[in-house]
């Protein structure tokens, strides 16, 4: 059980970083540094939290895991319910790592002299945000877990084998985590630029907001007692905080992208990868990115899988601002690429249209060569079992130049502020003015031309808000691993899982007569439909909606009570 806590920190303080100590008659070894040698300059406190960026996610298939997209084959035990409590948890395990690491940084930064501890705050307030987010994704995943506030060692018995935490008391303790850290931390545009990509001040606010949405939603849903309204509202004002920074800005170059500018903010790099020649430098919307650098840490080269499902596809309105099955603009099925026809951009821009070229990475006769911009390239010939299961292929992040790449990845965007304030204001109240929309969803409908929201369109169309609310969520951070947390924490996720993933419309269309795609066979539904994956393969018991705890550290520790249905 002490393993979940006690980590040393060997690698660190000796060879790893091949410090030169100074002569003297000390005769202290000159290959290592010692824990009485480090902490005494600022820069020690930031060598030592550079590891803390390790824990930012990056690009991830977790969307594979929820009921838009499924993986390049086979089917996830996660999005059907088969998986069995695990003996051990690489997040749990992980995750009291990063506490221990934090912990221990935080220790030194109050045993620091006074005069150094002013040289510091900054590094104190990354620990801290990063000690809040470990343990909000603890949370998300278990619910309550043990809190441990202080650096542990071995003597801390009661501790080590305490008890779970209440999670409104976890969640308590990581937003006054975030409040104390986004006191101490410096504006996006106060950060120089050697120091680009550490933590800003915006970086906890929006942060703050997305673990207040998270919570409230969760209280709201699953009638938990708690007040949700107290945590909306710290979403709201976190929100407003960061739009009335003028630290960030929506990308949008239209005017010299076209529709194509929002599929190129997702892979800017430090070199020329879009028509402009815009580099990643040149866009205000990332509030916290995983960093990349070609020279030093390349980004991972991103593929077409995860295949995404029906569901996704029809989540994308039509361009007059109408889901498909109200909308006469909506083009049917009858060709392979007649569905993405008159849709919202977004959706041309996330997924690869059939039978039109596009630019990958992986062989030289597939790279965007921007010196002349049409060569080369590829169609997606929609190869199922190949590049999808589905014949839905993303190509949301899939960088079209040479690797290494540089692109980041976006941890949390603007965008991603916008709909929590428009979740947050209509949940707090049960409705959402027009002005407030044009606050938040019309930000990101506008910068893709389609029309804006308005209570009047909803109510003269038969729509429902908090559906569309939710729609723009789901659609503007598809593939960025949101969807599977936010059916649980809408407590929707009983209903919509258990229900058939599906792909393509192929009985009656192009699919079904098309030499390239007849002789294929797949189960499909009443409609035509392929289906990957039937209900009746598929469930979402109520246990489900928390994931156990590893079986392991409840033999080593009784007093860690397992989750409901476990």
């Amino acid at each position: 059980m002490k393993s979940r806590y006690i980590f040393l920190l060997v690698g660190f303080l000796t060879g790893t970083l091949l410090f030169s100590c100074k002569k003297s008659l000390d005769l202290s070894p000159e290959d290592t540094l010692s824990e009485a040698d480090f902490f005494t300059s600022a820069k020690d406190f930031s060598l030592f939290a550079n590891q803390f960026y390790s824990y930012l996610p990056t690009y991830n298939e977790d969307d594979a895991n929820s009921d838009i997209a499924m993986p390049i084959s086979g089917v996830s035990t996660i999005s059907n319910s088969s998986y069995i409590a695990p003996v051990s948890d690489d997040v749990w395990n992980a995750s009291y790592s990063y506490v221990w690491q934090t912990s221990y940084l935080l220790g030194k930064v109050s045993a620091a002299s006074n005069e150094l501890k002013s040289q510091i705050t900054r590094y104190d307030a990354e620990a801290r945000f990063f000690r809040a987010l470990t343990y909000y994704n603890l949370v998300k995943r278990f619910g309550d877990v043990p809190l441990v506030e202080t650096q542990l060692d071995v003597s801390n018995t009661d501790i080590i084998y305490g008890p779970r935490t209440p999670r409104s008391e976890v969640i308590g303790f990581v937003l006054n985590e975030l409040d104390t850290a986004i006191a101490e931390l410096p504006l996006e545009s106060d950060i120089a630029v050697a120091d680009k990509g550490r933590i800003s001040k915006g970086a906890a606010l929006a942060l703050e907001a997305r673990v207040a949405l998270f919570e409230a939603s969760w209280r709201k849903f699953h009638n938990t007692g708690d007040d949700p309204n107290t945590l909306y509202n710290k979403a709201i004002d976190a929100c407003k905080q960061i739009f009335t920074s003028g630290q960030y800005a929506l990308f949008d170059k239209r005017s010299v992208m076209g529709d194509s500018s929002y599929r190129f903010f997702f892979i800017l790099d430090k070199i020329a990868s879009n028509p402009a020649g815009l580099t990643k430098e040149d866009q205000n919307e990332n509030i916290l990115v995983r960093r990349y650098d070609n020279e030093i840490a390349a980004s991972p080269g991103v593929t077409e899988s995860p295949s995404p499902t029906r569901k996704m596809a029809d989540m994308f309105l039509c361009a007059d601002g109408l889901p498909i099955e109200k909308s006469s603009l909506f083009g049917g099925y009858s060709l392979v690429s007649s569905e993405f026809v008159h849709r919202d951009p977004r959706m041309q821009n996330d997924f690869l249209v059939p039978l039109q070229r596009y630019w990958s990475f992986s062989q030289p006769a597939y790279y965007r060569n921007w010196a002349s911009p049409a060569s080369g390239g590829r169609l997606y010939t929609v190869t199922f079992n190949t590049i999808t299961q589905t014949g839905y292929a993303r190509h949301k992040f899939a960088q079209e130049i040479q690797s290494p790449f540089s692109t980041d990845y976006p941890v949390i965007r603007l965008a991603e502020i916008y709909l929590i304030y428009a979740e947050s204001v209509f949940e707090r109240d049960g409705t959402i003015s027009d002005a407030d929309l044009d606050l938040s969803v019309n930000q990101l409908r506008s910068r893709v031309g389609m029309p804006g929201l308005t209570n009047a369109f909803v109510s003269a169309n038969g729509l429902d808000m908090r559906n569309e609310i939710r729609r723009e969520r789901t659609v503007e951070l598809f593939m960025e691993g949101f969807r599977f947390d936010d059916l649980r924490r809408w407590k929707t996720a009983e209903t919509e899982l258990p229900q058939p993933l599906r792909g393509i419309k192929f009985t009656g269309t192009q699919f079904s007569t098309d030499p390239a795609w007849s002789n294929l066979t797949f189960t499909k539904d009443a409609d035509g439909f392929i289906i990957l994956e039937g209900a009746g393969s598929r469930s979402f018991p109520q246990k489900n909606y928390l994931f156990p705890i590893p079986t392991r550290q409840i033999v080593l520790d009784p007093k860690l009570v397992q989750n409901p249905g476990w």
